[in-house]
C-alpha cells in the first residue's frame, strides 16, 4: 500500500510539473502555416479556373471554395499580423513591415496586367493596338486609379471581352483580376491592428477584441435573422465585408492573444473541422463558421510537419494576385475547349512561373528593406539615439512573441 501510494504521489507531482500544451507553448516559428497558405492561394486559384473554364462551381455544400480559402486567409493573418505588431518596436515600423509585404508586388502586378494582359485582350478583341492606351479605363488609368489597393474597377480599356469567355462577357467586359479585392480588407485590418497596439489594448486590454468580435458577430446573427430591421443600418458593401472578414480575423487575433489558455487539443481540431464543415450547408456559413475556423488553421500550422514548404521561397501571394489574369487570357484564347487537363496544366504552369517571379524579383527584395531607416533617424553628432518603445511594450512581453525571427515575411 506504501509503494502504490507512494507511486501516485510521485506521477501527482509529476503531472504538476508538466506544462499544459497550448498554442503558445506549441507555437514554433518554424511552422506549417506557410504552406497553408500555399494550400489556399492554390484553392482559389483551382475554384477560379474551375468556374471560368465553365465546368461548374467548385463548392462545400452551399459554399465556394474560393471564398473559404480566402476566409482561411483572414483567420492565419489575423494570428500573424498580431503577433507582428507585438513583436516590432513601434507601429511605424509594424506598417512599413505590412507595407512591404502588401505593396511592391501588388503595384508591379497592376502593370504587368496593364502592359502585358490587357493588350492581348484588346488585340483579340479589335485585331489592333490603336485605341488602347487612350480607351475608357486605359492601363494608366487602371495602374493609377486602383494603385491604393482599393480597386476602383477591374477592366483595362473594356477587356477582357468576347471570345472564348463565359456568355456573361460577350458584351461587358469582365475582370482581369478578382481576387484582388480581399487586399484592401486586408490592409484595413492591419492598421485596425496598428491602432489597437498604439493604444494597448492588444497587451492590456485583450477582452475587448473579444468584445469587438462579439459585437461584429451580434451583427452578423442580427443581418441574417431580420434582414428588413438590419437593412437600414448596415445596406452596404463596407458593412458587409466587415461583418464577413473582421470576425475572421480577429478570431486569429484571439487565438494569440489567448494562446496561453487555449488548449493545443487534437479533439478541439477534430470539432473545430466538423463546425466548418456543418457550417457550409448554412445560408449563412460564417454565423458559426470563424472561430472553429481560425483554430483548425493554427492547429494544422502548429501539428502539420511540413514546416519546410514554402519556408524560404513563399510564393503564396504571388500565386493569389497572379492566377486570375493568366486564366482569363487562356480562357480568352479558348484553351479550356480542350478540356480540363489542358486548361488547368496551362494556368497552373503560367500563374507558378509569374508568382515566383514576383517572389525572387520582387518580394524578397522588397522584405530586406524591413530594418530600413531613414538618414535623418541614424546617430546624430553629439547625442545618443534612444528608440521609445509604444505605451502598451514598457512592461508587458507576451511569451509567445519571442524574438526568434521567422524566415517569411508575414511571420515577422
Amino acid at each position: 500500500m506504501s509503494t502504490r501510494a507512494s507511486s501516485n504521489t510521485r506521477y501527482s507531482m509529476l503531472s504538476h510539473r508538466l506544462p499544459k500544451s497550448t498554442i503558445q507553448t506549441g507555437f514554433d516559428p518554424k511552422n506549417s502555416l506557410n504552406f497553408l497558405r500555399l494550400l489556399l492561394a492554390a484553392l482559389v486559384m483551382i475554384s477560379h479556373g474551375w468556374a471560368l473554364g465553365e465546368f461548374g462551381m467548385f463548392r462545400l455544400g452551399h459554399y465556394d471554395v474560393s471564398a473559404l480559402a480566402v476566409d482561411g486567409f483572414f483567420v492565419i493573418s489575423g494570428f500573424l499580423v498580431t503577433r507582428s505588431n507585438m513583436r516590432v518596436g513601434t507601429t511605424a515600423r509594424f506598417l512599413w513591415h505590412r507595407f512591404l509585404r502588401i505593396y511592391p508586388a501588388f503595384w508591379v502586378c497592376l502593370i504587368v496586367v496593364a502592359g502585358f494582359f490587357a493588350p492581348l485582350g484588346w488585340l483579340h478583341a479589335h485585331g489592333t493596338l490603336d485605341g488602347f492606351l487612350t480607351a475608357y479605363h486605359g492601363p494608366v488609368q487602371y495602374v493609377a486609379g486602383n494603385s491604393t489597393l482599393h480597386i476602383a474597377f477591374y477592366d483595362v480599356a473594356g477587356t477582357p471581352v468576347g471570345g472564348n469567355l463565359p456568355a456573361e462577357y460577350s458584351v461587358k467586359p469582365g475582370s482581369w483580376n478578382g481576387a484582388l479585392w480581399s487586399l484592401w480588407w486586408e490592409f484595413l485590418c492591419y492598421i485596425g491592428v496598428a491602432a489597437l497596439g498604439v493604444v494597448g489594448i492588444l497587451q492590456r486590454r485583450r477582452a475587448v477584441i473579444a468584445v469587438m468580435a462579439a459585437a461584429m458577430w451580434a451583427a452578423l446573427v442580427v443581418h441574417w435573422a431580420a434582414p428588413d430591421v438590419a437593412d437600414h443600418f448596415l445596406d452596404s458593401s463596407f458593412a458587409e465585408g466587415t461583418l464577413r472578414l473582421g470576425p475572421l480575423f480577429l478570431s486569429g487575433s484571439l487565438l494569440f492573444l489567448y494562446g496561453d489558455r487555449v488548449p493545443l487539443s487534437g479533439l478541439l481540431a477534430a470539432l473545430a473541422a466538423f463546425l466548418v464543415a456543418g457550417s457550409m450547408f448554412l445560408t449563412e456559413p460564417h454565423l458559426v463558421m470563424a472561430l472553429p475556423l481560425a483554430y483548425l488553421c493554427v492547429w494544422l500550422g502548429i501539428r502539420l510537419p511540413l514546416h519546410r514548404i514554402a519556408a524560404r521561397n513563399d510564393i503564396s501571394y504571388g500565386l493569389y494576385i497572379y492566377s486570375s489574369p493568366v486564366q482569363q487570357l487562356l480562357a480568352l484564347y479558348g484553351v479550356q475547349h480542350h478540356g480540363v487537363l489542358a486548361y488547368f496544366s496551362a494556368f497552373t504552369a503560367g500563374a507558378v512561373a509569374l508568382a515566383s517571379a514576383s517572389w525572387f524579383a520582387i518580394e524578397r527584395h522588397a522584405l530586406r528593406l524591413k530594418d530600413w531607416t531613414p538618414r535623418h533617424r541614424h546617430h546624430r553628432r553629439g547625442s545618443p539615439q534612444v528608440s521609445l518603445p509604444r505605451q502598451d511594450q514598457v512592461h508587458v512581453q507576451h511569451p509567445a512573441a519571442g524574438d526568434t525571427r521567422s524566415r517569411t515575411g508575414d511571420q515577422r
